[in-house]
């Protein structure tokens, strides 16, 4: 059998409807030296016939089936399968350009890279449209000094935390993977940030591919992203194990100040987002981790998410919490009107300044006396 150069993991779990359109994209690559690593999650549509059919026609897919236990799991299954040079993962309701992984597969010989990256289209499920405008995938945060070229993650230490953390927009040496021991965490959602510090602070050899080669579908109904519920408890967890591999990794001071301040904001941005049912409990989750955060990361955080930071840890429920907040708005909101106010009665000063002492108001000052003697007089 010829050398299999990338290892594509697809977890499926009941994409039926979006499942072919993956497949398609994956079995029509133009680099043929692949092996497609298809982990069945517990289907209970389709999904699993589907992958049967595409197995007997393509001797490169490989067909896993195991109770559902959630995409890091299968991830992680998909991972103790891989032969390829290097792996590369594919969401199953998701496609790909064809001449993807050629492209990528080509920079990263040429750098001998550990990990390649490369930006990625938003297809919205609701209007059926493709974007290109969300610069978090299409990674506007690396400019022209990044093409054509290795770096690490010291030389993007100024946006670290602006650089998507999805997996399927990279690939990464087999090797380099299996000797840091990379796995998503499982039983946790929001798995993709953890294996992409773990990954990206280890590296000695990143590239970047500048070409749109990925199509990610978002607004899909069931997508774990539009559901606002418990599952985003999650996050707080999360960051707990991204602390932990930054100090692991030895980078406590070069992101502690960054780090903490996106975490706290991150956090709150979750909590805002799910629905009003699961406050309650998610502000005690939230209120408890704050409790025991690291003195050194709360002396780091900037003054917006320190006021945040004393709001959650002085409030004893998740409506004075929310009330405390809403007071601040408001002060805030008081405060930009007075000085709104204060630079328009400035001009209005500056003009009755302009105007009393032009030449033309001097000169008609008598005929204004006059004017005023007649008035008195009537």
């Amino acid at each position: 059998m010829y050398p299999i150069k990338i290892s594509v993991i697809i977890v499926v779990y009941n994409v039926e409807n979006y499942l072919r359109q993956c497949l398609d994209s994956v079995v029509n690559q133009t680099l043929k030296e692949i092996e497609i690593i298809c982990v069945n999650d517990g289907s209970t549509d389709n999904s699993l016939q589907i992958l049967e059919e595409y197995a007997k026609k393509d001797d490169r897919i490989m067909v896993i089936s195991k109770e559902n236990g959630g995409i890091s799991s299968a991830r992680n299954m998909g991972l103790e399968y891989v032969n390829g040079e290097y792996t590369g993962f594919i969401d199953s309701d998701d496609w790909a350009e064809l001449d993807m992984y050629e492209k990528l597969y080509r920079n990263a010989k040429l750098h001998d890279s550990d990990m390649v990256m490369f930006p990625a289209q938003l297809f919205d499920d609701i209007n059926k449209e493709l974007r290109y405008d969300i610069p978090y995938f299409t990674l506007t945060c690396f400019d022209a000094s990044f093409y054509d070229r290795v770096f690490t993650h010291i030389d993007t230490e100024d946006f670290l935390f602006a650089i998507s953390v999805t997996p399927w927009n990279k690939i990464y040496k087999s090797k380099f993977l299996k000797e840091i021991g990379a796995k998503f965490p499982e039983g946790l959602d929001f798995d993709d940030n953890p294996f992409f510090y773990e990954t990206y602070l280890n590296a000695s050899k990143v590239s970047l591919v500048r070409d749109s080669l990925y199509f990610y579908r978002i607004n899909r109904e069931g997508s774990f992203i539009t559901s606002a519920n418990e599952r985003y408890f999650d996050i707080v967890e999360i960051y707990d194990q991204i602390e932990e591999i930054i100090r692991k990794t030895d980078n406590q001071d070069r992101y502690i100040t960054s780090f903490s301040n996106v975490r706290v904001s991150s956090i709150l941005s979750r909590y805002r987002q799910v629905d009003e049912q699961y406050k309650k409990r998610f502000f005690e989750i939230i209120k408890r981790n704050f409790i025991k955060m690291n003195p050194f990361c709360i002396a780091n955080l900037n003054s917006s998410n320190t006021v945040e930071y004393q709001f959650i840890i002085n409030s004893d429920t998740y409506r004075e919490f929310e009330l405390r907040k809403r007071i601040s708005n408001l002060e805030e909101e008081i405060e930009t009107l007075k000085k709104e106010y204060q630079i328009e009665i400035n001009y209005k000063k500056q003009l009755i300044h302009e105007i009393t002492s032009s030449n033309s108001w001097k000169l008609t000052k008598p005929l204004r006396k006059f004017r005023n003697v007649l008035k008195r007089n009537q």
